[in-house]
């Protein structure tokens, strides 16, 4: 009953808060505002912790401030997924916003060293950046968004002038629109009146997959160095364009925790960063840690987040010359919640975010020689860096897939890398390299620290525990031969022109009207989205299981595994009508496509042959839903939406039972469990597998396929390795972390004969992998297309037991189960949409997984 009562008793008194709730109790007491500037609630109809802020009403406040005060600008820089405006809000005093452009070009300027020396910092504004909410369910940081900019735009006095004369803020209020569209409306909708504060209440528990994520559900606080999404993209373009001294990244964590404010652990910090950076990480902490203590708000630093992965909204700035500062808040889910530190509400979360935001400016503007210096220093230090550096520049290239190329050079543009043509070919160990398919990036460049950190691989760390990935070396990713150059003399010798985009040209169906047919390459990136797209007009495809020559308009053309063969008769179009679909679609991929003026080869296969295989257009089932990771489910909805322009249809596994499943040829199954598709589902899913249906199952969807006994797989068990007995008991946790694979890079050999190898022109394959996940190669030598070499790590940590678990073991198994086939991926071949150098095996296993035999 005492428990009742002092519920009871904390709802009464957040309803009176609720009635009585302003601004006041958001911003600094004994300030005037201007009349003329709108509030929040003049304009959404409520202040900011009432109701949770939607991204329409956000938008809507935000043009209205910038056109009420000359102290705001209001720029569009993108769009999202779903059509939703990405932008910034400008903030700094009506004198500056006069001569806005000239303040950004000498700002920008700080970063050239060529120029920078000669600059005279004592004058120019500091420049922070301050970005809410890249997850879309972290509410608090959107709803401080509008108080911030309200009072940089409204709040009166001598003070508040001479801040915003020395002071530029680049404010975006909504980092994910998507998502905090998508929150906002569920949160709001479960409101009650009468406030429910207990965590088991619907309005804390959105279905899946959330709301953290954008569109896809991709965590877009992954995404900043890889800027896979146009949310990112714009949000780098803009971030580039201004060079801010200060970036935040306003979170949330768990309601049960209290306020975290960086530095982060201090082992943990990537070594490319300066130890300046740190040092002002922690000169502005000061800062945050008087707002908070004046609000009698907890908090801590230094602890269990930490600074390695530059893909962050947090570390991407130290790697650009920046401090990026991450904020943890308590996060509510709702509008008033049980913790262990009693009720909280959702104003109070408000206000800690607008306390820091206000600590950030403030302490910005106290710093700024400082900081400014340290945006100089960051550049002239870098080449400094470069002159000491073994490694003088990075060569890499590859012919035959102008798409996959594309995309890597569209990362190295969008992060201010300079990248050249080279003039000469060089041969590098066993690759060569070509003028017209390869290119060289020079160390000795400003952006050094993002060069080496695309590029290099690592195996040694001062710390064994990571908050995110430990490693992401670019042309591993994307399966791209590269090397170091360690002669500066070479390096200069061989650099060309600078290469400010990759020149591709429209894919072309070279050769006229054939009354044979039609053959393409399987190498290309965007072969996959050609093939669907043909198929998709009805057309009968095939595909080469051995290799052939063909003269062609070009010439004599070999042709390897997988090519694709399209015969001109026996289809229910036309020759004339396939010929123009295939040249329209040969345009549209990027491709090009081959007249077949012979069914005769020169050598090889003939096109008659029994070694072509008939292709079946997929019709695909994604599995969805409760206990399936949304990560892994939205990174192939994209792939496959985005990329390669193929519809899949997305179930929830619990409905597997109950709807007619022969429709589909593929079902893919995420990591994650399987417990809702219930026995019903599972004697379904068996049923169709045996009826030659193809499986793909990705990660730990595996463990339940094998303890549905759908597959027969023998997981490897990682050797149990015994702490000192003298270790504390605190170190207990880091000792566990320490021993699973955070995200590293490992060599796999892949049989290029396989179906599931097809396009593939050398046998090693490098594969991400994450977690402990080990398994047993099979007896059968055939159904083991892809496996860990026996010494596999190529960049990245492991620990030493879990790398001698997975040496030699299977990275891919295929079982046949009646007639049809289950394909099992130990790790991720799509991850973070990046990894493009494994998309051709998942893309294989999707075409080609149904005539595979073991």
């Amino acid at each position: 009953m005492k428990r009742v009562y002092t519920l009871t008793l904390a709802f009464l008194l957040f309803s009176i808060l609720h009635a009585q709730l302003s601004m006041d109790y958001y911003l600094p007491a004994d300030i005037s505002y201007d009349p003329g500037v709108p509030t929040p609630a003049s304009v959404i109809g409520f202040v900011p912790g009432e109701w949770h802020i939607s991204h329409d009403q956000t938008i809507h406040y935000f043009q209205q401030l910038a056109a009420s005060s000359n102290r705001v600008t209001f720029l569009e820089y993108g769009h999202s997924y779903q059509n939703r405006p990405l932008f910034h809000v400008i903030i700094t005093s009506p004198e500056n916003h006069q001569n806005l452009e000239t303040i950004r070009k000498n700002h920008v300027a700080l970063t050239d060293p060529s120029h920078s020396g000669n600059i005279d910092i004592s004058r120019m504004p500091v420049v922070v950046r301050l970005g809410y909410g890249v997850h879309g369910n972290e509410s608090s940081a959107h709803n401080a968004a509008p108080i911030v900019a309200y009072f940089y735009a409204a709040a009166q006095g001598k003070e508040i002038d001479d801040l915003l004369k020395n002071t530029v803020i680049l404010l975006d209020p909504s980092l994910n629109p998507d998502g905090q569209q998508r929150f906002s409306t569920w949160v709001n909708n479960n409101r009650s009146i009468s406030p429910v504060a207990d965590p088991n209440d619907r309005e804390f528990r959105e279905v899946w997959p959330g709301s953290r994520t954008n569109h896809y559900w991709f965590d877009l606080n992954r995404d900043w160095i890889l800027a896979q999404h146009p949310e990112s993209q714009g949000r780098l373009k803009f971030y580039h364009s201004w060079k801010p001294n200060v970036n935040t990244d306003h979170h949330e964590f768990g309601a049960n925790a209290t306020f975290f404010f960086q530095p982060g652990v201090p082992s943990r910090i990537n070594p490319l960063t300066p130890k300046r950076t740190n040092e002002l990480t922690q000169a502005l902490g000061e800062f945050h840690a008087k707002a908070l203590d004046k609000l009698g708000a907890l908090y801590f630093t230094e602890e269990v987040f930490d600074d390695f992965y530059y893909g962050k909204g947090s570390s991407y700035p130290d790697a650009n010359g920046s401090i990026g500062i991450l904020y943890e808040q308590a996060g509510m889910k709702g509008h008033v919640r049980e913790t262990i530190h009693g009720i909280v509400e959702f104003p109070y979360t408000v206000r800690n975010q607008v306390a820091v935001s206000f600590s950030t400016v403030e302490g910005s503007y106290a710093l700024r020689t400082e900081l400014l210096d340290h945006l100089r220093s960051f550049y002239t230090s870098a080449l400094d860096l470069a002159a000491k550096e073994p490694v003088k520049a990075w060569i890499f290239g590859e012919s035959g897939d102008n798409g996959k190329m594309s995309h890597f050079f569209e990362i190295l543009l969008m992060n201010q890398i300079d990248v050249y043509e080279i003039r000469s070919r060089l041969s590098l160990g066993s690759d060569n390299f070509e003028p017209g398919n390869a290119w060289m990036i020079p160390l000795d460049q400003p952006q050094f620290r993002i060069i080496q950190s695309l590029f290099q691989t690592t195996k040694t760390f001062e710390d064994s525990i990571f908050y995110d990935i430990s490693t992401w070396t670019l042309p591993l990713a994307f399966n791209i031969p590269y090397s170091g150059i360690s002669s500066a003399r070479q390096a200069e010798s061989l650099k060309g022109e600078k290469a400010d985009r990759l020149e591709t040209s429209l894919g072309k169906l070279k050769g006229g009207l054939s009354e044979i047919g039609y053959v393409f390459r399987w190498e290309d990136y965007y072969a996959p989205k050609a093939l669907f797209a043909i198929q998709h007009h009805g057309i009968r495809t095939k595909t080469a299981t051995s290799t052939f020559s063909l003269p062609t308009e070009d010439g004599l053309k070999d042709f390897s595994y997988g090519s694709i063969f399209i015969q001109s008769s026996q289809q229910h179009l036309g020759p004339d009508e396939i010929h123009q679909v295939l040249k329209k679609v040969a345009e549209e991929s990027g491709i090009d496509m081959y007249s077949v003026t012979s069914g005769l080869s020169q050598k090889g296969i003939d096109m008659g042959s029994g070694s072509f295989l008939v292709v079946e257009k997929p019709d695909i089932l994604l599995l969805v839903g409760d206990g399936i990771s949304g990560l892994e489910a939205g990174e192939i909805w994209h792939l496959l939406d985005q990329r390669f322009k193929m519809p899949v249809t997305k179930l929830e596994s619990s409905r597997i039972s109950s709807i007619d499943i022969s429709r589909y040829n593929t079902i893919i199954m995420p990591g994650g469990n399987y417990i809702a598709v219930g026995e019903d589902g599972r004697n379904k899913l068996e049923e169709w597998v045996r009826n030659g249906g193809t499986l793909i199952a990705q990660r730990t969807a595996n463990n339940w396929l094998n303890s549905s006994k759908i597959t027969k797989l023998k997981f490897l068990q990682q050797s149990s390795a015994q702490m000192p007995e003298d270790t504390p008991y605190y170190l207990m946790n880091e000792f566990r972390r320490s021993r699973n694979i955070p995200g590293s890079i490992f060599e796999h050999r892949i049989d290029i004969t396989h179906p599931l190898g097809y396009g593939y022109t050398r046998p090693i394959l490098p594969m991400f992998k994450s977690g402990s996940m080990a398994v047993e190669r099979s007896e059968n030598p055939f159904a083991n297309p892809v496996s860990f070499t026996g010494n596999p790590l190529l960049s990245g940590y492991a620990h030493p037991s879990l790398l001698e678990n997975i040496q030699g073991s299977a990275s891919v198994i295929v079982q046949s189960v009646g007639r049809g086939n289950v394909i099992s991926m130990v790790d991720n071949p799509n991850f973070r949409a990046f990894w493009f150098g494994t998309n051709k095996l998942f893309m294989n296993a999707i075409f080609f997984g149904k005539i595979i035999g073991t």
